[in-house]
């Protein structure tokens, strides 16, 4: 009996590469999702890989194997012709193919994109007797193309309807895409702007410099902004004001430009307009102004006048009506006495008119002397000046911590001195008279006040109130020329405030007034 003995190490070693090889391939396509066919041309048998079933969304057979029709079947109806025809070509030219077509998976009903690549296999006689191709689940792709191409349309379609100019350039400035309205504009077709035409249409002496910052952006990848005339279909040049905006990669990187040409020719006329206005009004404000000071001059000269010429003839009124009644006053019957009493009285009156009215007219001349000003004290001392006037009464004076400012403190000082004046006189017939000095705040600024329980007045008559010679009590009532509280409102808006008041007829009034430069408590 012979035993035979044959060595089959060498064929078993290849077994193992080929079956080392073929997990090597199944991971590959695994990782991939591609997945990789065999067709058998003259048994027309199919063998997947399990990545085929699952793209096709079909349940592996034990071998591997399906039939032609398993394939066909999955295949949309609209796109079988087309494919069977292009895979038999493949198939006659024995070379190599690639084509996309759309599948409906039978698991679920869903429609995918294919893409499917195939070559021929030959035998030794040179006949197709292979088919082998890979299958790739291209869905996804397809949809991010297709919204892609929608954004791209959306963008065309936004671009197209500005009423801008607008281009798009490569990361070199190499523009390669304008809207509609640049060929409105210019009168020119894609093929004369493709790239660097552009220039064609720019004024030749800016040219050079409109290059020279172009390339000096791309260079940088820095936003481009420049204003410089192109040229219209009508061969008039407008002036533009272009700008190009760098688009980045995530590294930072310029892939594109998009820029803007905006049509500034009518701001540009608009602001020469403007500039020519400003001419005018400046030569007005200088003509103004030296009409102002010759009728300052002559404010001041009547001034002078009043002070001198009006103050002498009402002296000598009240000198002489006042040497009559001390020396022949005992022989004038009384109702002459009574009438000498009321010239002297009238006169003092109009005297103290001419001074309110002579400090009224200085107020817009004065000059300011801004600094600093102690509130609390300017007040005190106020009060002490009007001590006079409160001997005799009963007061009762509250004065309230009073924040400093800014401003002119022989000026506050008028307000703060006519608005107390006003307090006492108008709190004659009150017992105590009650005034109320403090600061409070409105909207977030320093509102300082003067409140008291006196005489008050009709609200309906306020807008009357800081207008010379607006009074609205009877002279006999309440002695004043009605200038006073004109003083304070001027000099309250020379210092960039407001004042006001509010009252009610016999329950007293209080007068409000913020500053300039205090405007937080």
């Amino acid at each position: 009996m012979a035993i035979l003995f044959n060595d089959i190490t060498e064929r078993k070693q290849a077994e193992l590469q080929l079956r080392a090889s073929e997990m090597l391939m199944r991971l590959a396509t695994e990782a991939t999702a591609v997945g990789i066919w065999e067709w058998n041309v003259i048994s027309n048998k199919i063998r997947w890989d399990a990545q085929m079933f699952r793209i096709y969304g079909i349940a592996p057979t034990d071998d591997g194997f399906i039939q032609y029709r398993t394939w066909t079947d999955c295949v949309v109806p609209e796109d079988l012709p087309e494919q069977e025809a292009a895979l038999q070509q493949t198939v006659q030219r024995r070379g190599r193919g690639s084509r996309e077509f759309r599948i409906r998976r039978p698991d679920n009903g869903e429609g995918r994109h294919i893409q499917a690549v195939e070559t021929v296999r030959t035998n030794a006689l040179g006949q197709a007797e292979w088919v082998v191709g890979t299958n790739l689940d291209i869905t996804e792709r397809r949809k991010a193309e297709a919204a892609l191409q929608e954004s791209e349309e959306r963008f065309r379609t936004m671009a197209n309807s500005m009423s801008q100019l607008a281009w798009i350039a490569k990361a070199d400035g190499y523009i390669f895409w304008y809207n509609q309205r640049w060929y409105e504009y210019t009168g020119t077709k894609p093929a004369q702007m493709e790239g660097w035409g552009w220039q064609s249409v720019h004024d030749p002496k800016v040219l050079p410099k409109v290059i020279e910052k172009w390339q000096a952006a791309t260079g940088s990848g820095e936003p481009f902004a420049m204003e410089f005339p192109l040229r219209g279909a009508d061969g008039k040049f407008r002036t533009f004001l272009t700008r190009g905006q760098p688009l980045k990669d995530g590294d930072g990187k310029v892939v594109q430009w998009f820029g803007t040409n905006t049509d500034v020719e009518a701001l540009k006329e608009a602001e020469e307009q403007v500039r020519q206005l400003n001419t005018v009004l400046e030569q007005r404000v200088v003509e103004r102004t030296a009409e102002l000071e010759a009728a300052n001059k002559e404010l001041e000269a009547f001034s002078y006048s009043v002070s001198h010429d009006l103050r002498a003839p009402l002296r000598a009124v009240n000198g002489f009506a006042g040497i009559v009644l001390e020396d022949y006053g005992a022989q004038l019957p009384e109702d002459g006495r009574r009438q000498l009493d009321r010239i002297c009285k009238g006169a003092q009156r109009m005297g103290a008119l001419i001074d309110d009215l002579l400090a009224f007219s200085r107020l817009s001349r004065q000059s300011m002397n801004w600094q600093t000003v102690n509130t609390q004290q300017l007040v005190q001392e106020a009060l002490a000046d009007l001590s006079a006037q409160r001997e005799g009464r009963r007061f009762d004076l509250r004065v309230t911590a009073l924040p400093s400012c800014e401003g002119d403190p022989a000026l506050l000082k008028q307000v703060w001195l006519n608005l107390l004046s006003n307090a006492i006189k108008y709190t004659g017939g009150r017992d105590p008279a009650i005034v109320e000095i403090g600061c409070t705040g409105e909207n977030g600024a320093r509102v300082y006040f003067v409140r008291d329980n006196g005489a008050g007045f009709d609200m309906q008559y306020a807008k009357k109130l800081f207008g010379v010679f607006q009074r609205l009590h009877r002279t006999e009532e309440f002695e004043g020329t009605g200038v006073g509280l004109a003083i304070i409102q001027r000099i309250i808006h020379r210092h960039g405030g407001r004042v006001w008041a509010e009252a009610a007829e016999g329950r007293g009034a209080t007068f409000f007034f913020t500053l300039a430069g205090t405007q937080h408590l």
